[in-house]
């Protein structure tokens, strides 16, 4: 019996330090891989990974202010912009767990003159899928003078409320930030309190969220990420946030990777709303939206996730729910059109023990427009034994790859390999065939 029992005690050992030894390499992996998004500009933030609500890593990558040099942290405030509606979104559930309301009220319910509101409800505007014409389409980089001071909520809807639908409610997605401002002035119609206060009321302060708020652009710089429109080798351009009244409920809220851990932790244990609640909000309505959540696949595994974009700012929320893995990623540079999912996605195989590729500083180079010419074509690409169509465009004196409705600069590095910047992906021309090189895997183009 006492040889028994050491046996176990031995076997029980063995599998605590080869889970340690297991983890010890999958960290040191992600410091190496998150250092080396930093050293080639495609990185400059705070990450911060959850295995079974235990952290993995939460660490900061770069300086929060480039000129004075201030080191990024845990504790360091960021927007977390579109990832807003996730809270938004379990507040309107959380009212409905409650009888206040329902997903399927109109919206005419709340505002009786509302244009169109009978055909609208709330489903639809959970689900980006109203119609509305969307307020922030009028705004870019020109337009940061008007963003930047405090702005009324009617101001806002009067803005986009007259304004002809862009197709019948309920047809078809078109990511909507007008739906998610509907959806705070209905909390306030219900709750008769400011949007606001509500989040802190049911999020913030339940979950002890004490780094998390609203008014981003009037914290003290001492504890804030200053934004950058551009950050490389050559340029650094700052960039002023915009005011938290401007987005309010559809990507007004600051924290840190510290509060959202705390934020991911109720979200896998089902606190706040019902556990059936959750699941409603995680099953895709349309085109993979659920309600506050992106849903998809990667590397085979499921995830719910939500992501943000605003010059100056990047964010990722990545919840893998059957593997218990939540990645979140907070960056202070970027600009419209760019996104840190790429690093998400080299995160994610790390944590899956898959194959990856650190980033690697790349310089385009020119190359003569023949040798350009000579790869634009339609071809048929099979990549993680998936097929899809991919099309090489040359317009001036750049290449464009297209896949599945994107549009991406392709770059010269030398005559043969061809980089796409925000991916970690290349594309080769090498001894008669063509690779597709992403993440540490291989797939192969044919030319139509």
């Amino acid at each position: 019996m006492r040889q028994f029992l050491l046996f176990a005690f031995l076997l029980i050992g063995f599998f605590q330090a080869a889970g340690q030894k297991s983890d010890d390499i999958i960290i040191a992996k992600l410091d190496d891989y998150l250092k080396s998004a930093n050293n080639a500009y495609r990185f400059n933030g705070v990450a911060l990974v959850l295995q079974n609500n235990e952290v993995l890593i939460n660490k900061g990558y770069g300086f929060s202010d480039m000129s004075a040099k201030t080191l990024i942290t845990p504790e360091t405030r960021f927007p977390i912009l579109s990832i807003t509606k996730t809270l938004t979104s379990t507040i309107i559930l959380k009212l409905q767990d409650e009888g206040k309301l329902s997903v399927k009220d109109k919206l005419s319910n709340y505002f009786p003159d509302y244009p169109n509101g009978s055909k609208i409800s709330i489903h639809h505007l959970l689900t980006h899928s109203s119609g509305i014409y969307n307020y922030t389409k009028d705004v870019d980089i020109g337009d940061s003078a008007i963003v930047n001071h405090p702005i009324s909520k009617e101001k806002v809807l009067n803005h986009f409320k007259d304004k002809p639908l862009d197709f019948p409610p309920g047809k078809y997605y078109s990511y909507n930030n007008s739906g998610y401002f509907l959806l705070g002035l209905i909390i306030e119609k219900v709750t008769g309190k400011a949007y606001e206060t509500v989040v802190r009321e049911n999020i913030f302060r339940p979950l002890g969220m004490n780094q998390s708020g609203f008014d981003f652009i009037n914290l003290p710089k001492s504890v804030k990420a200053q934004g950058y429109e551009i950050w490389n080798q050559e340029t650094l351009i700052p960039y002023k946030h915009y005011d938290s009244t401007y987005t309010y409920s559809a990507g007004s809220v600051y924290s840190t990777t510290t509060d959202l851990s705390k934020w991911a932790k109720a979200i896998s244990s089902r606190q706040i709303l019902k556990p059936q609640t959750w699941e409603l909000a995680f099953k895709p309505k349309i085109k993979s939206y659920g309600y506050g959540w992106m849903t998809g696949e990667l590397f085979g595994k499921k995830y719910v996730r939500h992501s943000g974009g605003y010059p100056g700012y990047m964010s990722e929320f990545i919840y893998y729910p059957d593997s218990g893995i939540t990645i979140i990623l907070l960056n202070n540079f970027g600009t419209y059109d760019q996104n840190i999912w790429s690093i998400g996605m080299g995160v994610s195989a790390i944590v899956f023990q898959l194959p990856y590729d650190n980033w690697t500083l790349r310089k385009e180079i020119t190359l003569d427009k023949s040798i350009l010419q000579s790869r634009v074509g339609t071809y048929q690409l099979i990549f993680l034994k998936q097929k899809s169509k991919v099309n090489i465009k040359l317009e001036g004196e750049r290449l464009y790859l297209e896949i599945e409705g994107l549009k991406l600069p392709l770059y010269a590095e030398n005559e043969t390999h061809y980089f796409l910047e925000y991916f970690n992906a290349q594309v080769i021309f090498k001894n008669g065939k063509i690779i597709f090189h992403s993440h540490g895997q291989d797939g192969k183009l044919t030319k139509e």
